[in-house]
């Protein structure tokens, strides 16, 4: 594997990063995952919107500019022999002084790693419900941070139970999203989404959804959806997938809906 550090393509096994880089020493830094069409990052001034949002809230400064990033993601797919990928671009706060003060840090690091996209099959999924709470974001919405042990400890708890994806809730008992990817559920002819207070990801494709039809964003519970018709997962690398049961206990039919189908039709059409 060949990655991309600080304006440079090595092979990841020469590609080293300091031991007082902030980001190993306190999660300081950010990432953004996305997937490639046409050779190309997909939805691209999306993802650059975002991480300069979050870069800002952490006082992170980006030196590039947003079409700097995209080429330097663009030859680093070209350099692994790739036609389409999946991405991950990575910006920490630099190395620094030991200590959280991060005035010592005179620049940021970036890396670009990228492997060959694999989408799994779009079949229903059993969505379970995780044990583990969604933490409250430190941030006004929650950031892709390097600082990721909440969602570790869902995707153990799913290796664990041999689940694809799951459901977290707030401490308050809230459907907030699953550990990977947001959540979206047809209840009563209405597409419910929960809404960002709940800690969920702003992520880059649940917004493409909010643009394709009506969707309210709300603070539900699993008590809410029970009478709920369609269910459907969204991220940025597999897209919109279908959820056909609970806990084993079928939503609906059992089978994906024609929002879902419909939904996923769309997506095509970026890909």
């Amino acid at each position: 594997m060949l990655v991309y550090l600080n304006g440079r393509i090595v092979p990841a096994e020469e590609a080293t990063v300091s031991v007082l880089d902030h980001g190993f020493l306190y999660g300081a830094g950010l990432f953004e995952t996305m997937r490639t069409a046409g050779g190309v990052p997909m939805f691209w001034p999306e993802h650059a919107c975002r991480l300069r949002e979050s870069a800002a809230w952490l006082s992170i400064p980006l030196p590039w500019s947003d079409a700097e990033l995209e080429r330097a993601i663009v030859e680093t797919v070209r350099a692994n022999g790739l036609e389409e990928a999946y991405v991950r671009l990575t910006v920490s706060r630099g190395e620094g002084a030991l200590g959280p003060s991060g005035k010592t840090c005179a620049a940021p690091t970036l890396v670009i790693y990228v492997k060959e996209l694999v989408l799994p099959p779009v079949t229903g999924r059993n969505l379970v419900v995780l044990t583990t709470v969604r933490s409250t974001p430190e941030t006004p919405v929650r950031a892709k941070t390097l600082n990721y042990l909440n969602s570790l400890l869902a995707y153990r708890e799913l290796e664990q139970r041999g689940a694809a994806e799951g459901i977290q809730l707030t401490q308050d008992g809230y459907i907030a999203e699953g550990a990977v990817s947001n959540l979206f559920f047809v209840v009563q002819g209405e597409i419910w989404t929960p809404a960002l207070e709940t800690g969920c990801l702003p992520g880059i494709t649940r917004d493409w959804v909010l643009q394709q039809l009506p969707v309210m964003e709300k603070r539900f519970t699993l008590a809410d959806i029970a009478g709920a018709t369609e269910a459907f997962t969204s991220s940025s690398v597999v897209g919109i997938l279908p959820a056909t049961a609970i806990e084993g206990v079928p939503i609906g039919s059992g089978e994906p809906g024609p929002v879902t189908l419909q939904l996923i039709e769309n997506w095509k059409k970026n890909t």
